[in-house]
């Protein structure tokens, strides 16, 4: 009978530390969900199957569904087919062990749009098996709203200062920096570099007779003219000053060059552009000088506007309405 009184006190201590044990542990796991639902930030927990098998307020509020109807549901259930397919890869790694971080778009089924930023975390077993992952998110739709927003403001503000106002071609400083830029560039693969500067023939006489406001959009139509003929993306039209322009040509020969020239003076005559007061002609026309070299570390870009420079001023010296070509 003691034998069986003492078997039935230990049980009963038995049966009194697990109901302990138990109750500590309901305690710790509310204690931990009212923690988590206090975090601003959508947090879950996903088994290696990809069920949900914890989800904190935020989550439940961002999806518009309860505990109960997130949990023991497929992440592609809950999040989207088309969404699931987007990040499956990144989960895919996460499952192998790598901790990841994603920022992505997400519709949810109500049809709101977010954009989220998002970190996934293996889950370990005692014997350093991934069992699942864990994953903790924050809505940062205003701040990639934002950054959108800045990013607009910056190209347009680079538009700005590296644009001419009036002809909307790349204004002189942005043909200073992008010649320094090609002049180094090309100086380390030893290309050729080749300059065009063109200016308006008696263009003050074309203001004096016909008023400022044709001289503005005789600028705009030439400088359209001009872009139109130089169209490869690594070539570079630009006010250069007044009514001079400059074309910068990479990669490209003196040879090269002389037909650019030359498509750029077809096109400026195809205008048509009346002009009363030339000297050489009843329409607008241009002069051009043109210049090449390889850069090399002993030398500046001023080299190569020097030498074009030289030959637009032999063109207007032999008469205007031609191109000149330095040697």
């Amino acid at each position: 009978m003691a034998e069986l009184a003492r078997i039935k006190e230990q049980l009963q201590q038995e049966i009194r530390e697990r109901e302990q044990a138990e109750i500590k542990l309901r305690d710790s796991q509310e204690q931990l969900r009212l923690i988590t639902d206090s975090v601003p930030a959508g947090i879950a927990y996903v088994d290696a199957e990809r069920r949900y098998r914890f989800v904190n307020k935020t989550y439940e509020l961002r999806f518009n569904l309860s505990r109960e109807a997130i949990l023991g549901k497929y992440v592609w259930e809950i999040i989207g087919q088309e969404t699931y397919n987007n990040v499956k890869s990144t989960i895919d790694q996460v499952l192998q062990g790598d901790q990841k971080s994603i920022e992505f778009d997400i519709t949810y089924h109500t049809g709101h749009t977010s954009y989220i930023s998002c970190t996934l975390s293996p889950a370990f077993d005692a014997s350093n098996t991934v069992i699942g992952y864990y994953l903790v998110f924050f809505d940062i739709t205003e701040r990639k709203r934002l950054e959108d927003s800045l990013k607009v403001a910056n190209d347009q503000l680079e538009q700005l200062v590296t644009f001419d106002g009036l002809t909307h071609i790349a204004n002189r400083r942005k043909f200073d920096d992008y010649l320094m830029h090609e002049w180094q560039r090309l100086e380390r693969s030893q290309a050729v570099l080749s300059l065009i500067l063109f200016d308006v023939d008696f263009f003050k006489h074309y203001n004096d007779c016909y008023g400022h406001q044709a001289g503005d959009a005789c600028l705009i139509q030439i400088a359209q003219a001009a872009q139109d003929v130089v169209n490869r993306p690594a070539d570079l039209v630009a006010r250069y000053g007044g009514e001079e322009f400059a074309v910068i040509l990479p990669n490209t020969d003196q040879q090269g060059a002389l037909v650019v020239a030359e498509n750029i003076q077809h096109a400026i005559r195809a205008l048509a552009i009346p002009h009363e007061r030339s000297q050489v002609g009843a329409i607008v026309s241009i002069s051009l000088g043109i210049a090449s070299t390889v850069p090399t570390p002993d030398t500046l870009p001023d080299i190569l506007i020097t030498l074009a420079d030289r030959a637009l001023y032999t063109a207007k010296q032999q008469g205007r309405d031609r191109y000149s070509v330095s040697i």
